[in-house]
């Protein structure tokens, strides 16, 4: 078919509601994850499967029962939405980590890259699908899945699958009305995918909770947690500040995408106060926000890094002195991992978070962080900070300690054995 052909195919509601959702993905991603997945799209056969049942039509092949006992010990397939660096690598990697550190096989696989996930699936016990919307593909790999005797399961991080948590997200408000619209229906698609699988994985208590009053199947918990690649970067990017150096203090904050505008409002004040009050006292933003009116008076005490990389952002990070994670209280954050703290705390760096979901349960307010509830805490909370170097210093040694603790891959019950017991190979 040649472009003129392929142009007339194309209406123009869909071509807008393409384009919507390519806006979309640009303004919470960037532009390298977009590509990526549009490149994804344009390059996978949609033909492979269908080619390959025919195949097994002409040899008269129908259904293995028990597929998995031709295995004496769990091999895993994890497949997903691989074009977030920081999904792919909580979410993804850090089960084929856990997997081999336990002796069991895991491969991963691009949801669309269709030849892999078929030809993989063939050796596998368990199938794992994370952040994968319902689409026809997703039915040939279940229904392989079956023909195989494998169990599946569905793992998410946030609850896109709810449409009415999803819409409590503040952040969305800031969105063009087209892409939000857009978001927002996207999430009958996983939400339908969460329907077709055995059972479910979630990354919170809060997100396990809402999937288990929503979804009559089992639920498991497997949070986000400090992997190996991490914890050797670590040694890369020490702490580099002269220790001696008083006179400057550095409060950092991190965004992993575009759509934390309504998350930093909450903290906007207090920073503007902060900075009246501290001429030595600047703001590092790592990764991507707007900076609202009332600090734009700061801009010269405002530094921004856009994300080049996993061990330039810990090097950055860990050169600051505080971490921030400022989040509105609504049902969407009380669902989110604290990722921020654990990797702030890998840097000895002590953390100020709102006390919202994860955050209030692994922050052991004025011992290993603080926790804020209001601007006027914000402003305490940040003094305290600024004004006792000691404290901090021995804020950031405890959360470090808790966090290698209780929140690595290896460490004792960081995964719960509930979980990882539902992949062993049954005998019956």
């Amino acid at each position: 078919m040649n472009p003129k052909e392929l142009l007339k195919k194309i209406s123009p509601s869909g071509f807008r509601s393409s384009m919507a959702m390519v806006s979309a993905n640009v303004k919470l991603y960037g532009w390298p994850a977009t590509l990526s997945k549009i490149f994804s799209r344009l390059t996978v056969s949609n033909d492979f499967y269908r080619q390959y049942l025919r195949g097994l039509e002409r040899l008269e092949i129908d259904t293995v029962d028990k597929g998995g006992l031709l295995f004496s010990t769990p091999s895993i397939l994890v497949i997903g939405a691989l074009d977030l660096p920081q999904c792919k690598k909580y979410r993804v990697l850090q089960k084929v980590e856990y997997f081999e550190s336990v002796g069991w096989a895991c491969r991963y696989a691009h949801y669309l890259d269709e030849p892999r996930v078929i030809s993989s699936l063939q050796i596998s016990t368990a199938l794992i699908i994370y952040r994968m919307p319902s689409i026809p593909l997703l039915d040939d790999y279940l229904y392989e899945a079956k023909r195989l005797g494998i169990k599946t399961y569905y793992d998410i991080d946030d609850p896109i699958f709810n449409q009415r948590v999803y819409s409590d997200n503040a952040n969305l408000k800031h969105l063009d009305p087209n892409e939000r619209t857009h978001l927002l229906s996207d999430a009958v698609r996983y939400r339908e995918a969460m329907t077709k699988v055995d059972a479910l994985i979630l990354s919170t208590n809060h997100l396990k909770n809402l999937a288990a009053s929503e979804f009559g199947k089992p639920v498991f918990l497997w949070r986000n947690l400090a992997d190996s690649s991490t914890l050797s970067m670590l040694k890369e990017c020490q702490n580099v500040r002269d220790d001696n150096q008083t006179d400057s203090f550095v409060i950092g904050y991190a965004s992993g995408s575009r759509a934390h505008d309504e998350d930093f409002s909450v903290v906007s004040k207090a920073l503007s106060t902060i900075l009246s009050l501290n001429e030595h006292v600047s703001l590092r933003v790592l990764g991507h926000v707007v900076i609202p009116p009332e600090l734009q008076v700061f801009e010269g005490r405002i530094e921004s890094q856009p994300f080049s990389g996993y061990l330039q952002y810990l090097q950055a990070l860990s050169q600051t002195d505080v971490n921030i994670v400022p989040l509105t209280k609504d049902r969407f954050n009380e669902c989110k991992s604290a990722i921020r703290y654990i990797e702030a705390s890998l840097c000895e760096i002590p953390t100020l978070a709102s006390s919202v979901g994860q955050f209030s349960e692994m922050i052991a307010d004025g011992e290993d962080g603080y926790l804020a509830d209001s601007t006027e805490e914000w402003v305490s909370k940040l003094k305290a900070l600024i004004g006792d170097r000691e404290m901090r210093l021995t804020m950031g040694v405890k959360s470090r300690e808790k966090v290698m603790m209780l929140h690595t891959i290896t460490a004792e019950g960081a995964i719960d054995r509930e979980t990882t017991d539902q992949f062993l190979v049954s005998n019956e």
